[in-house]
């Protein structure tokens, strides 16, 4: 189970906010009063009001709707239990009474929507429920309701739990400076208020002491004691396996009065130091763990909120401690806030999310974002490094000059591309290549057209092995070419020789282009184009009839293909000089004996006549079609309709509502590259 969406209306520096979480990890950036607090403070007042509302009642309530309940049911408040002082709210930090009102306006009340999603174990069935709270002035207190009371499917609230009356747990982190040289015992109601008062650290030994006590754990089958797992994750946080701490007690609930907590360096080490004299890193780390670790098992869902943890800690830690918090979304959802380069760098981009300071927005993690279009100057087109998705979110903040580079030294994968608009493609395209989603990091190395792809690649081949970050930045490398004019049996040696020679994984699509490929499949291209038509024009259309008019208008562009490219003498004299071109640079590349294309200049034009003829009796135009012959395929078939597509402009938009089953073979190669 996990918040799906929140929906943040008139609270603090929000009108009206709505954001799309993960299910695991979930890390918030943006520059200072961007509102990334703001976001844990309205998750945690939402679980506050929740918590504050939870009750089970006393009496029946009969309904000819879902908004019946049975006496001892769970419901979300009664006309006694609305009305809350200014001191009652725990969960957020405010000065005044009206500071939690967007713009301080209290005649307008808070609302917070929150939509939750679950899986059901047996039969993967996605079920959802929304729970809204509204917040209003009272002038002497808050009233805290639940939007629509009287109409609320509470028989479907009470199925969707099964884990009353705790079914939620929130844990908001504070900041770790030092501990109180004293802490004594106390009891877990008193442990669990001081979390919610956000008020952790002043039992952060008590808190250690119930996970050093804790016998077994009945969320997962790991054997391991619990304290034992805490240990090993803190340690390989903390040193990378290079060293151990350990955390040990001899205190004892029922015959002491203070609980006391030492460290030491090794099971060898003499030494024992009171846990209050590490250092404020480290503490953070331990305070940061056992939020996760101290999870309830008669829980549905734990919500860990942390805000900038990464406060004392160094760059190498952050990356350790975000690759374990992630090991433990199974069991918590983890919010964090941060404006940190190095842990933004270190998140997957599918986790991140730029706040933008903006009163009404709509978030979703970056990877959803396009690639930025680059202004072209003149004619000049871009070449080199292409920004990545984080670099919009870092610059903000004020960053450092060879940014693009070291996206490319800390990068999974570099692929080498012809354009910027193939950057953009394959990327929009590797986030929905696999699922779950795929977290890798990518960086684009445009190389602006085949033509520089066999001029330069060798200056990479030299350079690049000398550039490592674990691997080298050759080791990481890829190609992807599109094959333009090039033959299958051309396109195969190619690949083949870049692999042999070079050392470096070629993808060389079976299509002229993209967009062409778009013409490879017409049942899947008419349901993306009325995906298309549905979310621009807001109109449904039937996409059987599409894909018929689709096929219709492809095999009638038969004349077309014909008389362009078969009978145009001119036309396959140029192109015939592009492949005399790309075999020189082949051969170059290559060496003698390695030839890819072996044909003599004047074998070439047979050679190319004799591919053409088989395209076309084949019907494989798509080997052939160029992006603009897509567009008019397309216009065609939507001409009735009254609709229009510009390759240019709608190419994305279109390829953004490409899930499973719209995906396209011709891709395939990139589900290869996301998983390798």
């Amino acid at each position: 189970m996990y918040i799906k969406t929140i929906q943040i209306i008139h609270f603090k520096s929000f009108k009206n906010v709505t954001i799309h979480l993960n299910s695991g990890l979930n890390l918030f950036t943006g520059i200072n009063n961007s509102g990334k607090t703001t976001v844990l403070e309205a998750i945690a007042l939402w679980h506050e009001c929740f918590h504050k509302l939870l009750v089970q009642a006393r009496t029946n309530r009969s309904s000819k709707n879902a908004s019946a309940y049975r006496k001892g049911d769970y419901i979300l408040g009664s006309p006694q239990m609305r009305y809350f002082d200014f001191e009652q709210i725990n969960s957020i930090r405010f000065p005044k009474f009206e500071s939690i009102f967007y713009e301080l306006a209290q005649e307008i009340p808070i609302r917070l929507i929150v939509k939750l999603e679950k899986i059901h174990a047996k039969n993967n069935k996605i079920e959802n429920l929304e729970i809204g709270f509204q917040i209003k002035n009272t002038n002497t207190t808050y009233e805290i309701t639940l939007i629509d009371f009287q109409n609320y499917p509470f028989e479907a609230f009470n199925q969707f739990f099964d884990t009353f009356p705790t079914p939620i747990q929130a844990y908001f982190a504070a900041n770790v400076a030092s501990l109180p040289q004293i802490e004594r015992f106390t009891t877990p109601p008193n442990i669990t208020n001081a979390i919610l008062q956000r008020y952790s650290t002043s039992v952060l030994r008590n808190r250690l002491y119930l996970l050093y006590h804790k016998v077994n754990d009945k969320i997962d089958s790991n054997p391991l004691p619990l304290f034992s797992r805490f240990l090993a994750d803190l340690n390989y946080i903390l040193f990378d396996k290079e060293a151990q701490m350990l955390l040990t007690t001899q205190s004892h609930i029922q015959r002491d009065t203070q609980v006391v907590f030492e460290v030491k360096m090794s099971a060898r080490d003499m030494i024992e130091k009171d846990i209050a004299l590490l250092g404020s890193g480290t503490l953070q780390i331990i305070e940061i763990l056992l939020n996760v670790y101290d999870r309830k098992e008669d829980s549905n869902l734990n919500l860990v909120l942390l805000d900038e943890p990464d406060s004392y800690i160094h760059r190498n830690i952050q990356t350790r401690l975000l690759s374990v918090l992630e090991a433990h979304t199974q069991q918590s959802q983890i919010f964090i806030t941060t404006h940190n380069e190095a842990m933004i760098r270190a998140a997957a981009t599918n986790h991140l999310f730029h706040i933008e300071a903006k009163a009404e927005n709509t978030y979703h993690p970056i990877d959803n974002q396009q690639l930025i279009k680059l202004v072209k100057t003149g004619d000049k087109r871009f070449k080199g490094i292409y920004p990545t998705a984080t670099n919009s979110v870092i610059r903000t903040l004020g960053s450092s000059t060879g940014l693009d580079f070291i996206n490319a030294i800390e990068s999974d994968r570099i692929l080498f591309v012809e354009g910027e608009d193939d950057a953009q493609v394959i990327y929009l395209l590797l986030q929905k290549a696999i699922i779950p989603k795929n977290s890798k990091k990518y960086v684009f190395w445009v190389l602006n057209g085949i033509a520089n792809v066999f001029k330069e690649i060798n200056m990479y081949k030299t350079l690049f092995p000398q550039i490592k970050n674990e691997k080298s930045l050759w080791d990481k490398s890829v190609l992807i070419m599109d094959r333009d004019f090039l033959s299958d049996e051309h396109t195969a040696k190619i690949a083949q020789k870049m692999k042999e020679k070079l050392g470096l994984p070629t993808y060389i699509m079976d299509v002229y282009t993209f967009e062409t490929s778009l013409l490879t499949d017409f049942k899947k291209l008419s349901r993306l184009l009325a995906k298309w038509i549905d979310n621009k024009y807001e109109q449904k259309i039937d996409a059987y009839i599409l894909e018929n008019k689709l096929e219709l208008a492809y095999n009638a562009y038969k004349n077309e293909v014909e008389t362009k490219y078969l009978k145009n003498p001119i036309w396959i004299e140029g192109t015939v000089q592009r492949y005399i071109t790309v075999r020189n640079q082949t051969n170059d590349l290559f060496g003698k004996g390695h030839q890819v294309i072996e044909q003599s200049d004047a074998k070439l034009v047979l050679y190319y006549q004799k591919y053409l003829e088989d395209c076309i009796q084949n019907q494989l135009f798509y080997k052939l079609m160029n992006k603009k012959e897509v567009q008019w395929i397309i216009n065609s078939a939507l001409l009735d309709f009254q609709f229009e597509f510009d390759i240019e402009k709608d190419f994305i938009l279109l390829l953004m509502g490409v899930d499973r089953a719209t995906w396209f073979s011709a891709w395939d190669f990139l589900i290869d590259l996301a998983k390798g």
